[in-house]
């Protein structure tokens, strides 16, 4: 997070002399969970452990184009489970982003545009587990103070599809704030403390009905008993987030963020709480890091719990959304190649998620080559 603006200021000035980069990787793991399902009450559903095979790609491409700064990414991530009752977790994902910047004159100012987009695909299955397509679109703006302080504004739009329920498909616009700092630094340039915080906002708009609550007063909520409108299910999501970031001899980061959803449609309103904190330290040429996520949720209207597996796979799109403990261990093996391994648990903590139960262990051992 807290390299991204730094990097497109970069790309804006100047072309690197090597344009291209490209990095791959291919592995293989152990996943007590590939479905990432929940268990509880109501929930008919049961964790599958299998090997998973894992591969995957990525192209940079930097230069200058019209007087400005491009880079332009395109990526392939495809993940093969090896259990046959699970084919639906055969997923591959398309990515490509484009950012250019373009320098205001002598201004300490840079305008600009980014592009975005993504498509997961189902490889044995016409639509696979938790695949979606988003795209987006920004106008950007960046602002500089000196070399250690900028501030990046972006405003656009967003669609994303869920390809296994296209009741949860949203478009509308957005908007987000970013400022990075360098707090202090040593006269070496050694040693830093640098701070990023960011705002965001999205208008979601979807295409079914919004649900009013129908239970009986006093009753826990259920998804049985919701009722249909005639009003247009919308979203206001808001987040904002903030990282502080020592970078010494190790890399000491903690983070904050919060999101608050407000829904008109009954049981879909969030608050969302998520602290990370992380250390990397290095010895010659191996490389470790430990990340730790804490996730609290708080339904506003109260937790409905879904009774379907689409329903409870649906919870969890994203592979790190959930607290969890994480090790990553790297060792290069020479200028281009390096072997990597890591291991993970997820767990359901705190807030109203508590009252299911969520439980994934992952170990995983791959092969890298990034030039």
């Amino acid at each position: 997070m807290r390299r991204a603006a730094l990097v497109l200021l970069c790309v804006a000035e100047q072309a690197r002399a090597a344009p291209w980069a490209v990095s791959a990787e291919v592995g293989g793991e152990v996943d007590s969970n590939v479905q990432r399902v929940e268990t509880g009450p109501g929930l008919m559903t049961a964790p599958v452990t299998a090997g998973v095979l894992r591969f995957g790609v990525r192209v940079d491409h930097k230069d200058r184009l019209l007087g400005g700064g491009y880079v332009l990414g395109l990526s392939d991530l495809t993940r093969y489970v090896q259990d046959s009752s699970v084919t639906v977790e055969n997923v591959t994902v398309l990515g490509g982003d484009l950012r250019w910047l373009h320098p205001l004159g002598e201004r300490p100012v840079l305008f600009g545009f980014g592009l975005t987009g993504a498509d997961a695909l189902g490889i044995t299955d016409p639509v696979g587990a938790r695949t979606f397509r988003n795209l987006g679109a920004d106008g950007v703006l960046v602002v500089r103070s000196g070399e250690d302080t900028h501030l990046t504004l972006a405003v656009g739009g967003r669609q994303f599809k869920y390809k296994p329920d296209r009741s949860y498909d949203w478009s509308g616009a957005t908007a987000t704030a970013r400022l990075d700092m360098v707090l202090w630094q040593s006269a070496s340039k050694t040693r830093s403390l640098e701070l990023v915080t960011a705002l965001g906002f999205e208008a979601r708009g979807y295409d079914v009905t919004a649900l009013v609550n129908a239970c009986p007063p006093g009753a826990k909520p259920d998804p049985g008993c919701a009722m249909g409108t005639d009003i247009s299910r919308r979203d206001r999501f808001q987040r904002g987030a903030i990282e502080l970031t020592w970078v010494g001899k190790q890399v000491v980061a903690l983070g904050y963020q919060a999101t608050v959803i407000d829904s008109n449609s009954f049981g879909q309103s969030l608050t969302r709480h998520r602290v990370t904190g992380s250390v990397t330290a290095s010895w010659g040429n191996t490389f470790a890091t430990l990340l730790g996520i804490l996730q609290i949720d708080q339904y506003n209207d109260g937790l409905l719990v879904q009774r379907d597996l689409q329903h409870a796979e649906f919870t969890n799109v994203e592979d790190e959304n959930r607290s969890s403990l994480q090790l990553r261990l790297a060792r290069k093996l020479s200028s281009t190649w390096s072997v990597e391994g890591r291991g993970a648990v997820w767990r359901n903590i705190a807030g109203a998620a508590k009252e299911l139960a969520f439980d994934r262990e992952l170990g995983y051992a791959g092969l890298i080559y990034a030039k």
